[in-house]
């Protein structure tokens, strides 16, 4: 099969009148030879290689020697052909170079090992693998110049880096096993390795790779950085992080110094695993060891803290860096505004963002959509719109992801009419809207009440050849049971599986929600005990649905069981959690039970909230206990937490009824004003 695979891919023996020799001499070589003696030539195809050719003088230079030399009557020998060879091949001619080669032939020189190899170096730059192997092959079968290491290490690179590593590890293979006829003698070393196992890696074929590696070191080959890098990367986008690890600290034990792409690596990969503190202990053995950070590995380790949410981190390192001379890039301030916008701090995200245009660093379409999506979460509409306005103004233009934040942000904020209307512009771009854009249409016309419209979007779906998802589903069965329409949402639910889609835990969530606000418990129930069988765990929202319904339900006792069953289900309480529950034995009567879990809820990580004082506060008016409450309330205060109407209106009531009101009155803390 691997010999099928290199023959159906290169047909090296199938395409050995590939070149046309012939063609070349009498085509591009012909031109080539009246250029090369100043005279005039219709040959325009061949002109169209050097249209962007890499700027290299020096060998421009050889090039223009030569065509004064030819002017002046003297005819290139073999050395100056092959220079020839070698200089158009360097500056990406390809074209010429063929023509110098097919006038090399014609004039009776054996071309050398140096211009052929720069020749197949062109082509794989130019990623036309096919026919620089082909050349290769042809190197000893029709030119008699047998190939060195330099041609095998160009062709190697050249298929690694073409994603064709599998051919490439074949060839190293015969060549180790002294089975390719073109390996005879070709000794193979660090660069060879380097490039097979780096194009493996990048292939994510790793476990080829580490063979390779443990190859090498038996050969007596030592790795370097660039070898370990390589493994490292490749271990690291597996997510074979202790793997990567354990490369990287043999890597020191062996003596050689991670650079700066190593270190970099491994902080990106423990960004993406959300390993901040390691990342953190690893940019600073990097500054230890004398190794300066870089944007790119700043850039990383922003990116941890920013989807850690760790927002004080995040600038920390933004500063870090600009006090450390790194200038700060595009994606620098998009990850700090990302990190600004998520967590409201919108006036600081503005900031960043007048900033980077007074540095010069020009906005990307990433960071616009960062500062509009924190904009319209803010309920900043006009100043979104006018941000919107602004895209053209910095040359760039909005994507549909652009579009979907805006229709979103509008749908949010209650300006359905106004998303509809974008929702129609969008179809006059090059864009079209996706299943978000309707999803999000869809959902904000069902909480208005809009059902009728919601439907004939969903109606319009197929038409515009797209398919609603999961999310889609849920959120058609969310807005049909708050819609009044629990039956259709069902019926809905029992038609996913029919429709290619899998209900997921937010599915079945909606509609456990439902079926228990409507009084039927025991199909939610049912629900709920078919998510083993499904291949689903309930998670914290889900358990928070059933207790809450069965708590209102007035069925306490099963509300408790599944309340102190969770934790073994590996779903720990959190603080709505705990509140349900307070309230539910509070109205049950049950304070002191009540009180207890109050107690409990600080010691196991979980502080109580304005609800969960509400609840208490409550419950200890319901028995009269005064004191209690009062001692609530300096809690409370003590917590620099504020009153709401709601409380405010039970203490009121309370002391009223109360005996000793005036003098409870006078025991009130002090509360900041709501």
């Amino acid at each position: 099969m691997r010999w099928l695979s290199l023959s159906s891919i290169l047909s090296w023996k199938r395409r050995k009148k590939q070149l046309r020799l012939t063609s070349i001499a009498a085509a591009a070589g012909n031109h080539h030879k009246l250029s090369l003696y100043g005279l005039s030539s219709s040959a325009k195809a061949s002109v169209s290689d050097c249209r962007k050719p890499n700027h290299n003088e020096g060998y421009r230079d050889i090039i223009r020697f030569h065509k004064r030399q030819c002017s002046m009557g003297l005819s290139p020998d073999l050395i100056s052909l092959s220079k020839l060879m070698k200089s158009y091949s360097k500056i990406g001619c390809t074209g010429y170079g063929f023509g110098i080669l097919g006038l090399t032939l014609k004039w009776g020189y054996a071309p050398n090992v140096i211009g052929l190899s720069s020749l197949m170096d062109a082509l794989c730059k130019q990623l036309r693998i096919n026919e620089a192997a082909s050349l290769f092959h042809r190197m000893k079968a029709d030119f008699g110049c047998k190939p060195d290491i330099i041609a095998y290490k160009i062709l190697i690179r050249g298929l690694c880096k073409t994603g064709n590593s599998r051919i490439a590890i074949y060839l190293h293979e015969q060549i180790v096993d002294g089975t390719w006829v073109f390996g005879a003698g070709l000794q193979l070393d660090l660069i060879c390795y380097n490039h097979l196992i780096d194009g493996l890696c990048k292939e994510g074929l790793i476990d080829a790779a580490i063979k390779l590696f443990q190859e090498m070191k038996s050969k007596s080959i030592i790795p370097d950085v660039v070898t370990y890098t390589a493994v490292i990367d490749g271990l690291c986008k597996a997510c074979k992080w202790d793997a990567a690890k354990a490369f990287f600290f043999d890597m020191l034990n062996q003596g050689v110094a991670p650079d700066v792409v190593t270190f970099t690596l491994l902080v990106n990969a423990l960004a993406k695993m959300r390993k901040s503190k390691e990342a953190k202990e690893l940019l600073s053995l990097m500054i230890q060891r004398g190794e300066t950070p870089d944007v790119f590995t700043y850039n990383s380790l922003m990116d941890c803290f920013y989807r850690e949410g760790n927002i004080e981190e995040l600038k920390e390192v933004f500063v870090s860096m600009e006090g450390k001379g790194v200038k700060a890039s595009v994606v620098s301030y998009s990850i700090l505004i990302k990190g600004y916008s998520n967590h409201g701090l919108i006036e600081e995200a503005r900031k960043e963002y007048q900033k980077m245009i007074q540095k010069g660093v020009k906005p990307n379409i990433i960071t616009i959509n960062a500062l509009l999506r924190g904009m319209l979460l803010q309920g900043m509409v006009s100043e979104a719109t006018r941000l919107k306005d602004e895209i053209t103004a910095h040359n760039l233009t909005p994507d549909m992801c652009t579009y979907n934040i805006l229709v979103d942000g509008l749908c949010k904020n209650g300006y359905i009419k106004e998303a509809l209307k974008l929702f129609d512009a969008i179809s006059v771009t090059k864009w079209k809207p996706d299943i978000q854009t309707y999803s999000c249409l869809i959902d904000a016309l069902l909480k208005n009440g809009e059902l009728d419209k919601a439907l004939e979007l969903v109606d319009r779906l197929s038409s515009e050849g797209l398919m609603a998802d999961i999310v889609t589903c849920g959120i058609l069965i969310d807005g049909l049971i708050k819609n009044g329409k629990l039956d259709k949402a069902l019926e809905l639910f029992d038609r996913l599986s029919s429709e290619g889609l899998t209900a997921n835990i937010v599915t079945y969530s909606i509609l456990i929600d439902g079926l228990s606000k409507a009084g039927k418990l025991d199909k939610a129930l049912e629900l709920f005990d078919r998510l083993s069988s499904e291949g689903l765990m309930a998670n914290i929202v889900t358990y928070n649905i059933l207790i809450d319904g069965l708590s209102e339900a007035g069925n306490l006792e099963k509300a408790l069981l599944f309340f102190h069953g969770m934790s073994r289900k590996g779903v720990v309480p959190d603080v709505t959690t705990n509140n349900i529950v307070i309230k539910a034995l509070c109205r049950a009567g049950n304070i002191s039970e009540a009180e207890k879990l109050f107690g409990d809820m600080e010691k196991n990580g979980t502080p109580p909230d304005l609800h969960t004082f509400g609840a208490l506060i409550h419950g200890f008016c319901q028995i009269s206990d005064t004191r209690k409450v009062v001692q609530l309330l300096h809690m409370m205060a003590n917590r620099g937490m504020k009153l709401n109407e709601v409380i405010v209106d039970m203490v009121t009531t309370q002391l009223l009824k109360e005996e000793k009101g005036e003098e409870y009155l006078n025991l009130i803390p002090t509360f900041s004003p709501t």
